[in-house]
């Protein structure tokens, strides 16, 4: 019993250590809320194979979304005419790298993870859509057609 105890207590110690920097972040995530809504930054992807993969990944780093939340809005992104390589660039580089995970990674980690967490997302979005935009293919599938019977 004594055991599950030391480790609530812990626990307890640690949320109380990382509580300041999660306050810290979700008032920087409620700010960029605000600021920076998904209809802005979809007037930004325009066409181009690496352009709008680059700024696809910046604006998704500091948005405060989960991998769960970034799929309605890279799917709007796609709507809105972004090409496959800037969505998923968009989907890769928000959930990693969102500012409430980036002052997690202070409270918990030290100043250099803090720095190249947020850098390797980068890296590995843009990589990830410039391979999609010049490897992958368009396909996109038909509207199923309506067979018009004639009668006779």
């Amino acid at each position: 019993m004594t055991v599950i105890y030391e480790i609530l207590k812990e626990s307890w110690h640690i949320y109380l250590d990382v509580s300041i920097y999660m306050l810290f972040g979700f008032f920087v995530a409620g700010i960029l809320y605000v600021f920076f809504k998904a209809d802005k930054i979809k007037q930004y992807l325009g066409t181009g194979k690496i352009k709008p993969v680059i700024l696809s990944a910046l604006f998704g780093i500091p948005i405060p979304l989960c991998s769960c939340g970034v799929v309605p809005v890279a799917t709007g992104l796609k709507k809105q005419g972004a090409n496959n390589g800037a969505a998923l660039s968009f989907m890769i580089a928000t959930p990693e790298s969102g500012v409430d995970s980036i002052a997690i990674s202070w409270a918990m980690l030290d100043p250099i993870m803090t720095v190249i967490r947020p850098v390797a997302g980068f890296i590995t979005a843009v990589s990830t859509g410039i391979a999609q935009n010049f490897l992958g293919n368009d396909y996109t599938p038909d509207k199923p057609r309506i067979k018009k019977e004639t009668g006779g």
